[in-house]
């Protein structure tokens, strides 16, 4: 009755085996102690890494001849102030403030980029604006820029209290936001508000990177050993019962299913120690070391302060994609595993998704000039990010940077829901029909012929 309703239904049992694998993956001691490892790794090195970066950089600043000395103030807001109430503060009670009335007039006094920055004061909605400009080719880095503009706005209540002048109408501008950012002075002051933003252009290489080499060697990891396991259960003496319950099919779908969501998991787990790990160590450098100056508790910090950029829709989109790229590959892996009969064998067949693996990885690669122009390491090509193989190692990273439409998310997820479950019902062929071949792998024109050979067995057979 089960081998009955195995065939009318080839998914029938796969949540049995779904269940089955899962639990035996994330109980396995390799996947715990990898994923706990690398966890407490992220959760407690980041934090100590910035925790000594900070440290290094306090005990160096000292000796740093590149300081804020002068502050150049261009003021567009109503009402007027002393900015020397700024010098309050321990750090900078040593820096003098001039007051000018327009950007061109304070770029044009500047004599030493060294010492000086400037610090426009703007109003553009509702909200007080900062933002501090770096003269072009300062040696004044931008981790200072930006530890002056925090303190600026910490302080800058002293200044709005003399705007106000304490009476009713002004003192409102006390419970006013504020809020900064640090910009390198470009030649045409006109354009400052044109910059591009750093923050985004930063990730916009860096993150891709990161997402190619996570998904890279997750992909060999989990793709190996869904190939072992394959090979493993087509050798073993209790197989002819299963498949007397369960489809090949569902047999194959639990198992890639599975092994996804268990690497999906543990990507997951690490995503999260190291945000964690990111969020505690520049709280705890910064409590430790208040006025530090290093770039990467800066950098950290900015990216946690400006965490807007990151889409929440795209970053569930990306996770939909990552799933559904394991599964591509893996289900690749499955193939490898179908068509070794030993573990010798696995060194051939792995080259399956292995060769489509390195090769899609290069595909996505742009070329030196195009990175020039497009600030980005991926290639611009439209059609990797539909192409499935490229698809999962492209589209997370733009979608959760918000660089990808929705259009071209669900349009790249539903063809490699279609590729998947071809390449699964071919997964699953070759299991069958190689369940009990003992030899060499065979070649693709082989399978071709056991496959006829099969067909014209069953035809005889039902006459």
């Amino acid at each position: 009755m089960a081998n009955s309703n195995m065939k009318k239904n080839p998914l029938s049992g796969i949540g049995r085996v779904y269940t089955f694998t899962l639990k035996q993956m994330c109980a396995a001691k390799g996947w715990l102690i990898s994923t706990i490892l690398i966890g407490a790794l992220l959760l407690l090195g980041i934090p100590l890494i910035l925790f000594i970066s900070s440290a290094k950089s306090d005990d160096s600043d000292s000796d740093d001849k590149a300081r804020i000395r002068t502050v150049f103030v261009c003021d567009e807001t109503d009402g007027t102030a002393d900015y020397s109430v700024l010098s309050q503060g321990e750090k900078y009670k040593d820096v003098k403030y001039q007051t000018f009335g327009g950007m061109n007039d304070a770029i044009s006094a500047i004599t030493d980029k060294n010492s000086t920055v400037i610090l426009r004061v703007t109003k553009p909605d509702s909200t007080i604006m900062l933002t501090v400009y770096l003269p072009e080719d300062s040696d004044i880095s931008r981790s200072k820029a930006s530890s002056f503009a925090d303190y600026a706005q910490e302080s800058f209540a002293a200044v709005l209290m003399q705007k106000a002048e304490l009476t009713p109408e002004h003192i409102m501008l006390l419970s006013m936001p504020v809020s900064t950012s640090a910009s390198e002075l470009k030649l045409d002051a006109a354009k400052d508000d044109e910059e591009e933003n750093i923050l985004v252009k930063v990730l916009s290489i860096l993150l891709p990177f990161l997402m190619l080499m996570l998904v890279y060697m997750m992909v060999v990891l989990y793709g190996a050993s869904m190939a072992n396991s394959v090979m493993l259960e087509k050798n073993s003496k209790l197989v002819e019962t299963v498949l007397t319950a369960v489809n090949p099919v569902a047999l194959m779908g639990g198992k890639l299913f599975a092994t996804a969501t268990a690497a999906i998991l543990q990507i997951l787990i690490w995503i999260g120690c190291g945000i964690g790990g990111a969020i505690g160590g520049v709280f705890f450098a910064k409590q430790i070391v208040p006025e530090t100056q290093s770039s990467a508790v800066q950098s950290v910090s900015q990216v946690i302060d400006n965490s807007e950029i990151f889409s929440l829709s795209g970053i569930l989109l990306a996770i939909v994609i990552l799933a559904l790229g394991f599964l591509l590959y893996l289900s690749l892996g499955a193939i490898a595993g179908a068509l070794a009969s030993k573990a010798e064998d696995l060194s051939k067949t792995n080259v399956v998704f292995i060769l489509v693996l390195i090769i899609s990885f290069f595909m996505c690669m742009g070329s030196p000039g195009e990175a020039e122009k497009t600030d980005s390491m991926i290639s611009s090509a439209v059609w990797i990010r539909y192409f499935p193989f490229t698809a999962l190692l492209v589209n997370p990273s733009e979608l959760m940077l918000g660089k990808s439409s929705m259009l071209t998310a669900f349009l790249s997820i539903a063809i490699m829901i279609l590729t998947v479950a071809l390449i699964v019902y071919l997964a699953a062929g070759i299991y069958r029909m190689l369940l009990f071949y003992r030899g060499n792998p065979p070649t693709p024109a082989k399978l071709l012929a056991m496959r006829k050979d099969s067909k014209q067995k069953k035809h005889t057979d039902a006459e």
